[in-house]
């Protein structure tokens, strides 16, 4: 059963007729295509005229709009502080 999966897994191939990209599948074929070659940004922000792609590039943004900020280094005497999770996760990897 498991060399079977394995099997399915290398057969299963589909190629992106607008690139050299390789998916697993139609599904995640259908999603490089929505991200990778549309135009379309459907995802809009409720507090500016951005729009994005799909929601969790949203979510992203929307943390932009945060007055204060909301997130800061733990690290003894950094002071380093983010209006976004992701910001402070890039500080750690730096720091």
């Amino acid at each position: 059963y498991r060399t079977e999966s394995i099997f399915l897994s290398t057969v299963n191939r589909v190629t992106c007729p607008l690139c050299d990209a390789v998916c697993t599948s139609v599904s995640s074929l259908k999603a490089h295509t929505r991200y990778r070659h549309c135009d379309e940004r459907p995802f809009r922000c409720h507090l500016c005229d951005s729009s994005f792609k799909n929601a969790y590039d949203l979510h992203k943004h929307v943390e932009t709009h945060n007055d204060s900020d909301a997130y800061s280094c733990d690290v003894e005497g950094c002071g380093f502080t983010s209006r976004t999770l992701q910001t402070l996760k890039q500080h750690y990897k730096r720091a």
